[in-house]
Parts: structure tokens; C-alpha cells; sequence
């Protein structure tokens, strides 16, 4: 039987998550689009025929302020140039400037997919996504999996595998 409060407890997740895509979107940083990809790790392979590259030991990939960090990469390119990347850790970790305010989007998870013609990063397993204004946490959302969009700012967090549930968390509004 569902009562009133089960069904309020249900629909607090998505009131909170809709507040917060409510509080006014602001782009990432637009400067890395046209910024190089660098990588750095400890080895890596590269299959000429398969056009995938792996890296592994302590990898770092940095393009404008977006950066990358984990244990190993997948890196491969499709016919139109666009990047495509699996990053592994404990925890593989993603950051980006937000774009004309002194904010950075932070995330970790055991892996990182990106899709560089879309610009979405997914987060998968024990995935966390905070918005940090300088060091301070302003909001944080986690689950299973957790989908951002760099271009619009707009994410989706689910969670299904674990029976963990999805969660938001906001900081108090600044008064001054």
C-alpha cells in the first residue's frame, strides 16, 4: 500500500534535483573546445590497426581545464576526429572550469567514459559530482552512474545497480 508520505519521500529526490537545475546554468569553460589534449602516463600502447591507445601508470589527461586523472586510459578517435575515452582508477576523477565564474565541476567514480562529440562524461560506480566554488562543495549529487554534459551543464544521476539512492546535496545560500 502507498501512503501520501511514501509517495512525498519518492518525489523529495527529483524536487531537489529540479531546484538545483533551477538555480541558473552557467557553460563550461568554452575556451577547451579548441585546446590540445595532452596525456601523461607511465607506459603506453598504441594498436595502429584498431586506432586505440592505451595508457596506464598514473594517468593524467589534460585538455584547457578539463582534467582526467586514473590508473588507465582507453583513447580512440572516430573517422570525424571526434575523442573517445574510458578512464579506470579507485577513483578515476574528472574537474572543469565553469565558464565566466570562479567555480570548477569535480567528479569521481571507478570509471570515467567520455564521448568527445557529444562533450558528456559519464560516472560509473560510486559515482560523485560536486559543484565547488574555490575548495568549498556547493552541491553534490551521487548514485550508480551519473551523466554530465559539459555543453549545457545539465546532468542525470541514477541508481539502480547497488540500491544505493540518488542524492543531492546543497549548501546554504550565502546572505550578506
Amino acid at each position: 500500500m502507498i501512503t501520501q508520505a511514501n509517495k512525498c519521500a519518492r518525489l523529495w529526490p527529483i524536487f531537489l534535483v529540479s531546484i538545483f537545475f533551477l538555480a541558473g546554468p552557467a557553460l563550461a569553460e568554452k575556451a577547451d573546445r579548441d585546446k590540445p589534449t595532452v596525456i601523461d602516463s607511465q607506459q603506453l600502447h598504441h594498436d595502429e590497426q584498431r586506432q586505440i591507445t592505451t595508457f596506464t601508470g598514473n594517468v593524467v589527461l589534460t585538455k584547457g581545464t578539463i582534467v582526467m586523472r586514473g590508473d588507465v586510459m582507453l583513447l580512440w578517435k572516430d573517422e570525424a576526429g571526434n575523442n573517445y575515452g574510458t578512464v579506470t582508477g579507485n577513483p578515476a576523477r574528472f574537474r572543469q572550469k565553469r565558464d565566466g565564474v570562479n567555480e570548477f565541476m569535480d567528479g569521481e567514480a571507478q570509471r570515467l567514459i567520455y564521448n568527445g562529440k557529444d562533450d558528456v562524461v559519464t560516472l560509473i560506480d560510486e559515482a560523485t559530482l560536486r559543484r565547488l566554488e574555490g575548495d568549498l562543495v556547493q552541491d553534490q549529487v551521487a548514485g550508480d552512474e551519473v551523466i554530465y554534459n559539459n555543453v549545457t551543464e545539465q546532468y542525470q544521476v541514477e541508481s539502480s545497480r547497488s540500491q544505493q539512492r540518488s542524492r543531492v546535496v546543497r549548501s546554504p545560500t550565502k546572505r550578506e
